[in-house]
């Protein structure tokens, strides 16, 4: 039997020239809409990746198609889909004024049709050869097709951001006139899909996924930009709605992932930067710690950058896999409650830990020795109020066993109290 692999790109050469949130929205949803239509065109065919039912083409909120799609292909399958991808360009190029050239010669989209046997997995099989087609790019000098998803302060919207309530104004998904950008990627999909007769199960998996994480992140007060298969990447405040951290919010799509797809995981990057940071920067740090840092060893990792208004900036990396630090790092943020009094606070005690760097490295197996230190340098009357918040550090360092990790840890909970 015959197979249909087709890749669309570039996805990431174009985000990057985003300036502004509905900008980077239209740079996304542009190729979520190109293979939706393509989809929609083959919609009675056996498709492998993604899932498709009536229901998937009526949601037009957020792009949750991703860049691949694979089916099984009937007789004159090739040369149809060589004049659908036509037809939805021009299209395209029809709806926002520019040349059906100047979109064939900048999207680069590559299909191959295989003949597999009946037992073969069509994702494992065809993946090798849609990443070799993905390296032939043709670079094009014309930026017109990408220009044209640009919008100017006052310009009406185009018909990818019309009636979709994007929010153009980065300060409205600030907190403190902070802001978060969050690359998101599935874990041991290979594992997941190995089996032929588990890849249906997990693509219905990855469309409820999606829109339940665009949904978390609505409720928390971001902006998906983009959830299709296990990608995801998002705005949203340092804060939400209901008080909770981006690190809560992270959690919360991660176990909704691990519920629909049990066999895999989901690491994030996380760059938070001031309102006025460049917005190609924080998309290129966000991946940064997503695949440089997150996606490294066990993987199932959470890695974020602050980058403070001042340039100065500080990072780290919680493994997941290692469920006492992952959920004493989360349990820790949520210790303190009154902003001014535990700025204060945070701000002698991220000093006090920086001068005695050497100490603490010597001490940080040992839980009684750790309570001995603080007992001896934080003993005020002020600070019996914060015994818990002490217990709980204690418990965290013990468990870390790792002082850079808790100092930067440390200075986001200060930073998110007030010293920014």
């Amino acid at each position: 039997m015959k197979y249909i692999g087709l890749t669309i790109g570039p996805i990431y050469k174009t985000l990057k020239k985003a300036k502004k949130p509905k900008e980077l929205f239209s740079s996304s949803y542009i190729f979520s809409y190109i293979m939706k239509e393509i989809v929609q065109k083959f919609k009675t065919r056996k498709f492998i990746t993604p899932y498709v039912n009536d229901d998937v083409f009526k949601i037009d909120k957020v792009g949750l198609f991703h860049d691949r799609l694979i089916f099984k292909s009937q007789k004159g399958d090739a040369e149809a889909l060589e004049r659908c991808i036509d037809e939805v360009l021009n299209d395209v190029a029809l709806k926002l004024a520019v040349s059906f050239e100047n979109v064939k010669n900048y999207l680069q989209i590559h299909f191959i049709e295989k003949e597999l046997s009946a037992d073969a997995n069509p994702i494992i099989k065809l993946t090798p050869y849609l990443d070799t087609k993905e390296l032939m790019f043709e670079v094009t000098q014309d930026e017109s097709f990408a220009n044209a998803l640009r919008r100017k302060k006052g310009d009406k919207d185009n018909f990818l951001t019309e009636g979709k309530n994007i929010v153009d104004d980065i300060k409205k998904l600030c907190y403190h006139n902070y802001y978060c950008i969050v690359h998101a990627d599935g874990d041991k999909m290979g594992v997941a899909i190995e089996k032929p007769e588990n890849i249906s199960k997990v693509s219905q998996a990855l469309f409820h996924y999606c829109q339940n994480a665009h949904e978390s992140v609505k409720k928390f007060g971001g902006q998906t930009i983009f959830a299709g298969g296990d990608d995801l990447l998002f705005f949203a405040p340092v804060i939400g709605k209901d008080k909770s951290t981006i690190f809560n919010l992270c959690d919360k799509i991660a176990q909704d992932f691990s519920t629909n797809i049990p066999e895999a995981t989901l690491s994030f990057g996380i760059s938070i930067n001031y309102v006025k940071f460049p917005l190609y920067e924080a998309l290129e740090n966000s991946r940064k710690q997503l695949f440089a840092k997150a996606k490294t060893e066990d993987k199932n990792s959470v890695a974020f950058q602050v980058t403070k208004h001042s340039g100065q900036s500080f990072e780290t990396i919680i493994r997941k896999n290692d469920t006492e630090v992952y959920q004493k790092f989360l349990k820790l943020m949520t210790t303190l409650e009154d902003e001014q009094n535990n700025s204060n606070f945070l701000h002698s005690l991220h000093h006090k830990i920086k001068s005695y760097k050497t100490t603490l490295n010597e001490i940080l197996h040992n839980e009684k020795k750790l309570h001995n230190f603080f007992d001896n340098y934080f003993n005020e009357a002020g600070h019996s109020e914060y015994k818990d918040f002490f217990d709980e550090l204690v418990s965290y360092m013990a468990a870390s066993k790792d002082l850079n990790q808790v100092y930067a840890t440390l200075r986001f909970m200060k930073f998110v109290k007030g010293d920014k």
